[in-house]
């Protein structure tokens, strides 16, 4: 990605998502219309069976509606922006989320991917940086907080090398390492001079 270009997660995030969702889906429906078929058949009570649906199947018609509107959204939410001097990370579809990692506290980046993202060839990044970065509990994937993360690109593993690349050589912190032009012997004098001052 160039300088100030924004760029996004791939159109497949939205085709990941909505996989999701079927998998999520199918089953539920299954146990609802099941139970209802049951209902109908063995006890042959209309009323019982209306309100299962209303108490069971209309909650899970709603989430469903409400997911597949919610997903182009999110997707259209999400941007992306380097910059000179940081990474700009923006996403949320009432509620935004606006980052600006400094160059200077990213310590590094990480891939992660998925049996479904590796089936659709999109991966994410996640940037660590000093000071975030912890344990959120558990193990493995999502064991470490990443600060932000460029989900669902088709070019995530270059997009990983771009991201240490901005940072690559750079100080963390922005503060210059130790000048390393002092010989030792000009350490120990001053080393000396300062012990000479604490005994004072």
């Amino acid at each position: 990605m160039n300088i100030g270009e924004e760029f996004r997660p791939s159109p497949k995030m939205m085709l990941l998502y909505f996989t999701y969702l079927v998998l999520i889906m199918v089953p539920l429906y299954a146990v609802g219309f099941g139970v209802l078929l049951l209902i109908l058949y063995y006890a042959h009570d209309n009323f019982a069976a209306m309100v299962f649906a209303l108490v069971y199947l209309v909650p899970v018609t709603a989430t469903l509606m409400f997911t597949m509107y919610w997903i182009p959204k999110y997707y259209r939410s999400v941007k992306y922006v380097f910059t000179e001097s940081e990474v700009r990370v923006e996403q949320g579809v009432w509620w935004k989320l606006r980052r600006a990692i400094p160059h200077s506290r990213i310590m590094n980046a990480e891939t992660i991917q998925g049996p479904l993202s590796r089936r659709y060839k999109v991966g994410t990044v996640d940037i660590f940086t000093a000071g975030y970065t912890g344990q959120a509990g558990g193990g493995g994937a999502g064991a470490k907080r990443s600060e932000a993360s460029f989900v669902h690109r088709e070019d995530f593993l270059e997009l990983r090398e771009q991201v240490l690349g901005l940072v690559k050589g750079k100080p963390l912190f922005g503060v210059p390492a130790a000048s390393s032009d002092a010989t030792p012997k000009e350490m120990l004098e001053e080393l000396k001079a300062i012990r000479k001052l604490l005994e004072k």
